[in-house]
């Protein structure tokens, strides 16, 4: 990948990162508003304005509620300079690529092989078609490349117009829950130890 592409993915993981601080912030607040229903509810109860029955139905409300929230709060609590090395690792893979492959020796190939590419298929001329695995397959992209460079020429940092990028939307790269899927893949294939 150039050093173009550096800055455009950069900036977004940071502008991803934010959005999902700012869930999270949220979620934690609607679960303390559900903790001060939960106790009113029954404050109220032992006054005698809320029957026994319709106390049991709206806590097993809140209560699904609040482990809902909890679930997702918790998923959120990936540290941000953890998600970001594994990012900065799979962006200097990717730059360095042909380089790092050809200093390795055979046995550590087939483990570069495995990192970079979904599948490599021999063809009966004896070409390779490559289909690049996860996160490269966005990092390979010449379209995402193209894009990069052209926001560099621009002076652009990658925080204007993303959603035209193949990979690079909000809703591609980052689902609502938070960064946990998008970190996931990354600790799984990129981390360089």
């Amino acid at each position: 990948m150039p050093p173009a592409g550096r800055p455009l993915i950069t900036s977004e993981f940071d502008q991803l990162f934010t959005t999902a601080k700012t869930e999270r912030k949220a979620q934690i607040a609607e679960r303390d508003r559900l903790y001060d229903e939960r106790t009113k509810l029954l404050q109220a109860h032992y006054a005698g304005a809320v029957p026994l029955d319709l106390l049991k139905t709206e806590q097993d409300r809140i209560a699904r509620q609040v482990a809902f929230l909890d679930s997702r709060i918790e998923a959120s609590e990936i540290e941000y300079d953890q998600a970001r090395a594994h990012l900065d690792d799979c962006l200097a893979l990717a730059g360095n690529a042909h380089a790092i492959y050809m200093s390795i020796d055979d046995s550590l190939r087939r483990i570069a092989n495995q990192a970079f590419f979904e599948r490599l298929t021999v063809t009966d001329d004896d070409a390779i078609d490559a289909e690049p695995g996860v996160p490269f397959d966005t990092l390979f992209n010449p379209e995402v490349q193209a894009t990069a460079l052209a926001r560099q020429e621009r002076g652009g940092n990658g925080a204007d117009q993303t959603g035209n990028v193949a990979g690079l939307n909000n809703d591609a790269l980052v689902p609502p829950a938070g960064l946990e899927p998008a970190t996931y893949g990354l600790e799984g294939r990129c981390s360089i130890h």
